[in-house]
């Protein structure tokens, strides 16, 4: 109990006296969360002040942006006539700029076109951890942020956009039931309810007829879903149309068993894809019953898995690089290449890297967070990705184990370990070094 005092059993405590200290203890945790963020200090149109009083109570909105970025450039008006327009009416908002120029010139440059605050341009390492953190992997983005630091919406710069007048502030996104829709279609043409598919798994398929590898792919969905249909697997998979007109949509649509959303029903297709953050396709978004994401995109565990060995594809505490790379773009993530090691030491690492990881998992299960940490392994160094890879952290040729940080959403930066030989308790000396900014990263080529 945090009210509880030395003096517990002589001095009697009131509730009222209890609830005033443990409201004044929630708001010094969260005012902390936004010191963790930005440290002590920020960068004001006046000069420095103190991050605790300058964010208290505020939403805020970190802007990742550039004066050499032109959609930064085209954004930035935008978001200084919200932020006017919500000051105006009194709301609680804020925006701290990350800069991603070049030089202090740069920034200073940009900075004079904008009336809110900034993270200090000579806190280089912080504005990567940021970066890295909300896996930042293009300009300009805007993450929104609650009063208590936790994320509202990663896609602020669509809500923005989509907002003039500001009247969807805070920019909450909707719950998955409640734009997901109450009607589809079948393969008939006849109307579906939403009510039959509760209790399913479901499968959001965004695809499209003039998309190559959508057309490569559906096929090897088509097997997979009549094999996991025969096994009596309760799911469902819902077509969610990129097609550019209601001829094609139908001409695509013949080849699939599956229900969708009417072509007509552009409105939904849209916010289902801002929903889940859908930026290229072929996309497979599963959801369990309750409409939670199990995997933002299944796609190539689908394609890997032909029997279905694994549904629903949830996330992996170990992944093999060269069947699945699909995370190692947006975590930051450990690396390990067997190469000639023995068989029985590389178990030992593999061995440390899922025990990692599971605890990763269950960590982002508990705090409804992200992993901090995927972890990757390959057992050669000739693998379609793995090799990739390995070129641009100018580490191929040979045959030696490997054990590398790969910090892609924090700026393409990676490093690798020099203990000799590898041991697994060098991977958790690698974790908490990169936390504690002493690692000498490199940049990937």
């Amino acid at each position: 109990e945090i009210y509880t005092l030395s003096l517990h059993d002589a001095l009697p405590i009131s509730p009222s006296f209890k609830l005033s200290y443990y409201n004044e203890y929630k708001s010094y945790l969260r005012m902390t969360s936004f010191v963790n963020l930005f440290g002590e200090k920020l960068t004001s149109k006046n000069g420095e002040v103190n991050t605790v009083e300058a964010l208290a109570d505020k939403v805020v909105g970190i802007y990742f942006s550039a004066h050499w970025c032109p959609p930064c450039r085209s954004f930035t008006p935008e978001l200084v006539q919200r932020y006017e327009l919500l000051k105006s009416a009194g709301k609680n908002f804020e925006v701290v700029f990350v800069s991603s120029d070049s030089d202090v010139n740069g920034f200073n440059e940009y900075y004079g076109e904008m009336p809110w605050l900034a993270l200090p341009y000579s806190d280089r390492d912080r504005k990567g951890t940021l970066s890295s953190k909300f896996k930042v992997s293009g300009i300009p983005t805007l993450i929104i942020l609650d009063e208590n630091a936790a994320v509202i919406t990663k896609d602020g710069r669509s809500q923005v956009d989509g907002d003039k007048e500001g009247a969807n502030f805070p920019w909450t996104p909707p719950e998955v039931r409640n734009i997901i829709g109450t009607e589809f279609i079948n393969k008939d043409y006849q109307t579906c309810s939403f009510d039959s598919m509760k209790g399913k798994y479901l499968l959001m398929y965004f695809s499209a007829h003039w998309c190559p590898p959508c057309k490569a792919f559906t096929p090897k969905l088509v097997d997979l879903y009549k094999t996991l249909k025969d096994k009596k697997v309760d799911f469902e998979i819902i077509f969610a149309s990129s097609d550019k007109n209601e001829e094609q949509f139908k001409e695509y649509y013949g080849e699939m068993p599956w229900l969708a959303i009417p072509f007509a029903d552009r409105a939904r297709k849209a916010a289902l894809s801002q929903k889940f953050g859908v930026t290229g396709i072929p996309c497979l978004v599963v959801l369990d019953p309750e409409l939670n994401v199990v995997n933002p995109n299944a796609r190539l565990r689908a394609a890997s898995d032909p029997q279905g060995e694994e549904f629903p594809w949830g996330p992996k505490a170990l992944i093999a690089l060269d069947e699945d790379p699909s995370n190692i773009n947006e975590f930051t993530s450990i690396f390990f290449v067997k190469g000639s090691m023995p068989d029985n030491e590389a178990d030992v690492i593999k061995d440390e890297l899922k025990k990692l990881g599971e605890e990763s998992l269950e960590k982002a299960k508990e705090t409804k967070e992200e992993q901090d940490f995927m972890y990757f392994y390959s057992d050669d160094r000739d693998g379609r990705v793995s090799s990739q890879l390995l070129r641009a952290m100018a580490q191929d040729g040979g045959d030696e184990p490997l054990l590398s940080l790969i910090n892609i959403p924090g700026g393409g930066q990676f490093y690798v370990s020099t203990e000799k030989p590898i041991k697994k308790e060098h991977i958790q000396k690698m974790i908490d070094d990169f936390g504690k900014g002493k690692l000498d990263m490199s940049t990937l080529d």
